[in-house]
């Protein structure tokens, strides 16, 4: 059974930039393109947990989630994929100032049929450190994923500085492992009640 939330990132023919691969390479510069994202993003995300929290009290009380948190929450995650795709160079595309950008190569994919969510849930999100709680064993893993990933990651720049071309095995390693850390942010979020699988790709 396919997980009701994924990421999908097009890898084309592989061809990236080398000049943003070298940016990479020297890290901060790369940051440095990306700080006007990341500070917007941070008050997005920010909303975004307010309105999860708002939505537990939704959920608690009339057993589903907000529509509008819903698609909210859902597009604060599209974002941070678009800006992780492109500082790890697996888009070079400079992501739009949007929470919606339909036509950009990485996006998340969320087909949970229905907004009925677990009032259980909803309760042990209330009580934010409970939900998390139950999500210690993903962010072990996700840690050493994450670290491997980052080394993975650097490499590829080097790959694309050289050779014009992201190496493939690294970028579908790569996307693995935000694939799983979405999953893990849609679960806590109450974008969907599955547990994430321990899986990049399943």
């Amino acid at each position: 059974m396919t997980y009701p939330v994924d990421v999908s990132v097009d890898y084309g023919d592989g061809t990236r930039s080398r000049g943003l691969a070298v940016a990479g390479i020297l890290f901060p510069i790369k940051v440095l393109l990306a700080i006007p994202h990341l500070v917007v993003l941070a008050f997005v995300q920010f909303g975004a947990f307010v309105a999860t929290w708002i939505g537990y009290w939704g959920i608690a009380i009339n057993g589903s989630l907000s529509p509008g948190i819903a698609r909210f929450v859902h597009s604060s995650l599209g974002w941070n994929i678009r800006m992780s795709a492109w500082i790890s160079s697996l888009q070079d595309e400079y992501p739009a100032f949007a929470l919606e950008q339909p036509e950009y190569p990485a996006t998340v994919i969320i087909t949970e049929p229905t907004l009925e969510r677990s009032r259980g849930l909803a309760v042990a999100g209330i009580l934010w450190f409970l939900k998390g709680v139950l999500l210690i064993p993903h962010m072990i893993v996700l840690y050493l994923i994450g670290i491997a990933a980052g080394i993975a990651g650097y490499i590829a720049y080097w790959a694309i500085a050289f050779t014009g071309v992201y190496p493939e095995g690294i970028f579908t390693f790569v996307v693995g492992a935000l694939r799983w850390s979405t999953r893990i942010n849609a679960w806590l979020f109450s974008l969907t009640d599955e547990y994430p699988p321990f899986a990049l790709n399943e």
